[in-house]
């Protein structure tokens, strides 16, 4: 079943989130080895942009503060072993520059979650084209795959796509890396529901004429 989302401005993101950038990941030079460190860390306040580099993490709670998250490594994939949830008022921005999803080799063209247990969406779902990408109609994205349930009720952040194109998500039973168990939230490029009325009604037009 197709969902439609409210799309809001990006500007409004980006405005706060040059306040502050942090790193989470695990090697040397980091300022966080977990999301859980990093939420509770005065340091990083509402407005601030919160870089979660590759690798394997406890599940996470955005919390109540309102920051924007950057996942993989431009771009890569991040494991949760455990929930997540994405509270209203934060936001996680995903790139996209490709189709291959990297899971099964290659490098990453688009930034996931995998999560082992459940996720519950309710801020804002960002996407960013990298690279010069251009979706075409078809094009689809599993960003958030989980082994258990994933729920969706936020808003969608995206840039406009010309062409009577626009962006749908919603979530599918079944997971690539989860078997038919699992779920994903697909990110997908439909014909604009005004684009689509219109075809229909040339064709309409055409078929009388040739009558």
């Amino acid at each position: 079943m197709l969902r439609s989302v409210a799309l809001i401005s990006s500007s409004v993101i980006a405005s706060a989130a040059s306040a502050g950038l942090w790193t989470v990941g695990s090697g040397i030079g980091y300022d966080f080895a977990s999301v859980a460190q990093a939420m509770s860390d005065t340091r990083v306040q509402d407005g601030h942009t919160v870089q979660i580099f590759s690798g394997l993490y406890d599940g996470f709670d955005t919390g109540a503060k309102s920051l924007v998250f950057e996942p993989g490594n431009s771009p890569g994939i991040v494991n949760f072993a455990g929930d997540v949830r994405v509270r209203t008022g934060s936001q996680v921005n995903f790139e996209i520059g490709g189709y291959n999803s990297g899971l099964s080799g290659g490098t990453p063209q688009f930034d996931q979650f995998i999560v082992t247990a459940n996720a519950n969406y309710l801020g804002t779902l960002g996407i960013r084209l990298i690279d010069g990408f251009s979706p075409m109609l078809g094009d689809s994205w599993a960003l958030i795959q989980a082994g258990g349930t994933i729920t969706f009720s936020g808003l969608l952040d995206a840039p406009a796509l010309g062409g009577g194109l626009s962006w749908n998500v919603q979530v599918v039973a079944g997971s690539g890396e989860f078997g038919p168990s699992g779920s994903s939230l697909v990110v997908s490029v439909v014909p604009t529901p005004g684009a689509l009325a219109l075809v229909a009604l040339a064709g309409m037009i055409t078929n009388r004429r040739r009558r």
